[in-house]
């Protein structure tokens, strides 16, 4: 048995003893009358056992109140199930699989994807547990089944009738399907975590930073991945001078990024998959330089092109999991995007609220938990500082990584007005980490600030220490950091946080 084999069973046995957690009561599904005439009272019941769920359950109950959680799946929601803990453990199997790609005669691929998934799993085992364990211990009752908001007060599970003067909706949200002939053949991003193996090609349909961070992590597997984007340029809600160095080093790394792109028609044939689609005759990279794969400004007119791979995975948003819970019959308001809710989360039905990925807000595990807890704070412990939301902190897992907090250039040019109103600073370099790797890819920093105050009103940066540098920064803004500040303040040697200062 090879090291390796031998880690792999390790990893399994510890996989299959965390999964035996503590029990979680099933209600059975049905319409029946048996839970008739014994209605389970509670002050709080939470619909949804992700991070926003667990959060406020937990929270309430700390605050004495008596809570029943309600999850249909298992404990842990998408964070842990199928987003932020298992794509993290991917990034980092995806890099050492490229490392050893570069250093050693390997290919990576299937033995290093096999190798990560069985950490995964052993990973979100031992969470399951882990949450588990706490919500039993804090006094919260958990029930695993459908829920139905019945009435004002009042949530059915299969037979069973829940009384509550407060009822939470933390149902989170789910991939968006394709909507295009053909389009149930493409993989959501919650399937790539059952995959037993990685293709030898992939199409990704999408621009956002599921479809990236999807595409970075795979073509490390040694996967030849194609990016099918609908707008001009990856992520669109992130800094523009970011996203065209990431396309660049995206490309660099053998990504092929086909911009203006409108998929029309998924059809098999053959053991594979040709994705079909429209694109402006103007074309670029992504960065800024116009070739036949698209980007850059059209011409107006389109051709049609397809292209074939062995797989195809579609990340063009994510939608609320709001199906079977009753809120159209209740009244309860929907925006565009989820369930409509005020500053204080209130829906528009008199003791139901809503947090996390099912509203309207931003779809990120600390917003989730933030909510949660301020809400529990309020509802039951009449107290609780709110988290400022107008910073938050967020990061796309590719590589190179992106970190950003605070407002683009182009958010900050239109809060101000004028375009001289706002200032920016950007530095590029390679870090010691590429130029040990003989990696020429430079690395990106851009502070925006106000150009007559000095004041820094965000920071977006590209590298693979970015996540851990906006977190810290961003408490740096909240306080009202001047760019002043950043040049009179010591950098520490040698990292990459000191390009930030001086």
């Amino acid at each position: 048995m090879t090291k390796r084999q031998a880690g792999n069973d390790n990893e399994r046995k510890r996989a299959s003893k965390v999964s035996a957690e503590p029990r979680m009561e099933r209600v059975p599904r049905g319409k029946g009358n048996a839970g008739a005439g014994r209605a389970r009272q509670a002050d709080f019941v939470v619909i949804g056992g992700g991070s926003a769920g667990v959060a406020a359950a937990m929270r309430a109950a700390s605050h004495g109140a008596s809570v029943v959680l309600v999850e249909r799946e298992q404990i842990g929601g998408t964070c842990v199930n199928r987003g932020c803990v298992p794509k993290k453990m991917l990034s980092y199997g995806a890099t050492w699989a490229a490392i050893l790609s570069g250093c050693l005669s390997h290919t990576g691929g299937r033995e290093d994807w096999n190798d990560a998934i069985v950490r995964v799993k052993a990973e979100m085992a031992r969470l399951h547990a882990s949450y588990t364990q706490r919500l039993q211990e804090a006094g919260v009752q958990l029930l695993r089944g459908e829920a139905t908001i019945s009435a004002p007060g009042e949530v059915r599970v299969g037979g069973e009738t829940l009384q509550g003067r407060r009822i939470l909706i933390a149902t989170g949200s789910r991939p968006t399907p394709l909507p295009v002939p053909g389009g149930e053949l493409a993989s959501s991003s919650d399937d790539v975590f059952q995959w037993d193996g990685v293709p030898a090609s992939l199409v990704v349909i999408g621009g956002g930073y599921i479809a990236v961070e999807m595409a970075s992590i795979l073509s490390r597997y040694g996967v030849k991945v194609d990016m099918l984007v609908r707008e001009s340029r990856l992520l669109e809600n992130f800094d523009e001078d970011i996203a065209l160095a990431l396309a660049e080093a995206l490309t660099a790394k053998g990504v092929r990024l086909h911009l203006n792109t409108e998929v029309t028609l998924l059809d098999q044939a053959n053991g594979a998959i040709e994705v079909c689609y429209r694109q402006a005759e103007a074309g670029g990279n992504g960065s800024g330089k116009g070739d036949e794969k698209g980007g850059g400004k059209s011409s107006g007119k389109a051709r049609i092109h397809s292209v074939r791979a062995q797989a195809a995975l579609a990340a063009i948003g994510r939608e609320p999991n709001v199906e079977g819970l009753g809120l159209e019959a209740l009244g309860v308001a929907r925006g565009q995007r989820g369930v409509r809710v005020d500053r204080q989360l209130r829906t528009s039905v008199r003791g139901i609220h809503a947090i996390g990925d099912v509203t309207e807000g931003p779809q990120l595990t600390p917003v989730a938990i933030a909510q949660g807890r301020w809400l529990a704070d309020r509802l039951f412990g009449r107290r609780g500082e709110r988290t400022d939301f107008d910073v938050i902190p967020t990061a796309v897992f590719c590589e190179p990584a992106i970190g950003s907090v605070g407002l683009t250039e182009a958010a900050a040019i239109e809060a101000a007005g004028k375009p001289e109103r706002i200032g920016t600073r950007i530095k590029r370099f390679v870090s010691l980490e590429n130029r040990f790797a003989g990696n020429p890819m430079p690395s990106m920093i851009k502070v925006v600030y106000n150009a007559r105050s000095g004041r820094v009103l965000g920071v977006h940066l590209l590298d693979n220490a970015a996540p851990e540098i906006a977190q810290s920064i961003a408490v740096a803004l909240r306080l009202g950091v001047r760019l002043s500040h950043l040049e009179t303040t010591m950098p520490l040697h040698p990292t990459v946080a000191e390009e930030l200062f001086g």
